[in-house]
């Protein structure tokens, strides 16, 4: 696959970054390496675009003040990819490539929107993602980064968690009825079976569904005892309230979602019980969150949270992949990714050949009110 070489382009003096980063004028953006940014600022998913970019403005600030990316400092363009809109993904990534000539770019992060976009920046730019679907890193793209784990993991660690730990087998598969859901069910379906199983029941539901009765009623009559969820925060919400008002005694589990505050807020009492697995909640006492919770929440004056934390290591990796590429080239970059070696929020990363960097999830349980870390699975 080739990569482009062209050199980083200063932005023009116009153009304002989404969200209060100013753009400077040309001859003082030849000054500092640009990259871009592909997130979520309008439309239902636009709480996580602000997570992002809060994330991603705090590293940059940090990075600046150690010395910036090559000697210069690290500035970021955002564009609006709208989380899980192809084509509104294709065209902020067109920007950022085209338009901006960046070289290096943090997202897009959901993973229908990855595999959108991927044909786009492969031969022009390495992207550092959060998307966990897993196709995002097997799909012939030499220059993607992910420092998530990816949904197999997930998966994997939930059932044998369910297994090993709480000693259910009936497991039940409840998911959302999108590209997420699709993907994310298909996954936890498949590490059932490979644990000698077959899900009890498997059930759907659609995108801002609010009534749930009929699926439940569906896992209850099936005899499930705990029901692996992947489906969005306000959805998995409303799902554990409706099953404690029918007076359903089956517990739940899930992707990301089930931890998200969003979830946490919404379930109330409801979610006390739930279980998730996930890269990160601020209740860690790993001591690289904590400083990065104090930080962060020192700065926002809001809860620190998943994407936040996961755009504020995926902006240090990349700064510190185009320092020991020495180059913004995207083949010198993407090849100092294999050997980046570093201790962040989420994870000691490593980077393989495809890609993946991040090898451990956690297992969390909503706990009066509080995510908490019952166990860190590492692969």
């Amino acid at each position: 696959m080739a990569f482009a070489t062209r050199p980083l382009a200063a932005l023009a003096a116009a153009l304002a970054f989404t969200g209060g980063l100013a753009a400077t004028a040309p001859a003082a953006a030849q000054e500092g390496v640009t990259i871009g940014a592909a997130a979520p600022l309008t439309g239902p998913r636009a709480n996580l675009g602000r997570y992002f970019k809060q994330g991603v403005e705090m590293a940059v600030e940090e990075i600046n003040k150690s010395g910036g990316v090559l000697g210069k400092p690290m500035k970021v363009v955002f564009e609006d990819d709208q989380a899980d809109n192809p084509n509104v993904a294709i065209n902020a990534v067109n920007k950022l490539v085209k338009m901006h000539k960046v070289q290096a770019f943090l997202g897009p992060h959901f993973s229908v929107a990855q595999l959108a976009t991927q044909k786009i920046y492969c031969d022009n730019a390495v992207s550092v993602t959060g998307a966990s679907g897993v196709p995002v890193t097997a799909n012939n793209c030499k220059t993607v980064i992910r420092n998530r784990a990816n949904d197999n993991l997930q998966a994997k660690a939930l059932v044998e968690y369910a297994r090993n730990t709480l000693k259910i087998d009936k497991l039940g598969v409840l998911s959302i009825n999108d590209d997420f859901g699709k993907a994310g069910s298909a996954r936890v379906i498949q590490q059932i079976e490979a644990a000698g199983l077959k899900p009890v029941r498997v059930e759907s539901h659609n995108p801002e569904d609010k009534d749930f009765s009929a699926q439940l009623g569906r896992l209850r009559d099936a005899g499930v005892g705990l029901v692996i969820m992947w489906t969005h925060d306000n959805e998995a919400a409303l799902i554990v309230r409706q099953a404690k008002q029918l007076g359903l005694t089956m517990k739940f589990a899930g992707s990301t979602s089930l931890s998200q505050p969003v979830f946490v807020k919404l379930a109330a009492d409801a979610g006390d019980g739930a279980l998730s697995s996930s890269d990160f909640v601020p209740g860690n006492p790993d001591p690289a969150v904590q400083e990065f919770v104090k930080k962060y929440e020192a700065r926002t004056k809001t809860e620190a949270e998943l994407y936040a934390a996961t755009y504020y290591d995926a902006a240090w990796m990349l700064s510190k992949a185009i320092n020991q590429a020495g180059s913004t080239e995207p083949a010198k970059v993407r090849e100092a990714f294999n050997k980046l070696q570093h201790k962040g929020v989420l994870a000691d990363y490593r980077c393989e050949a495809n890609g993946d960097c991040n090898h451990q999830i956690n297992i969390i349980e909503i706990q009066k009110g509080q995510p908490a870390v019952k166990t860190t699975v590492r692969f």
